[in-house]
């Protein structure tokens, strides 16, 4: 297997193992539970334009932000910029910010399947090794995964 091959099965399995990964984790997420805010966050600053922070929907809705901004940066690696994040777009519903992420994955797993191993060694942000770019996106997709598991938990249990 080489690193591609490697790096796209990492990238589908921090999104759809059946134990450790994002889209199981959000399996059954209701309106009510994704809107949800935990105690631990009610005093942080809502940012305009997202949910409020700590809710299943905010950490969606931030997941799906970057991994098109990740998408796009893996595309423009041999530019002589790369962009910075578009500003965010507001979604109506927890729904729309749930498929804005489907689509949001397929398009970074899109980017980095037509990479070669040669592209690795190459500098992304004029600094930073592809390959090292790579692996951090793949642990912020573990991050949140792990929060929003937890959330879950803190909404399961929020009467006990």
């Amino acid at each position: 297997m080489d690193a591609i091959a490697l790096l796209v099965q990492s990238f589908d399995d921090a999104w759809s193992h059946p134990w450790e990964a994002l889209l199981p984790t959000l399996e059954g997420v209701t309106d009510e539970e994704a809107r949800w805010q935990a105690p631990c966050y009610a005093a942080e600053a809502p940012e305009a334009g997202w949910p409020p922070p700590g809710t299943v929907w905010w950490h969606v809705a931030h997941l799906a932000h970057y991994k098109a901004y990740y998408a796009a940066v893996v595309r423009a690696r041999t530019a002589a910029t790369v962009p910075d994040p578009a500003p965010r777009v507001p979604r109506a519903t927890f729904a729309e910010d749930l498929e804005s992420l489907r689509r949001a994955h397929d398009e970074q797993r899109a980017a980095v399947a037509a990479l070669t191993p040669a592209d690795l060694d190459g500098l992304v942000r004029d600094r930073t090794p592809l390959a090292e770019f790579l692996a951090a996106t793949l642990r912020h997709d573990a991050w949140h995964g792990g929060q929003l598991a937890v959330a879950r938990r803190l909404w399961r249990t929020r009467g006990a």
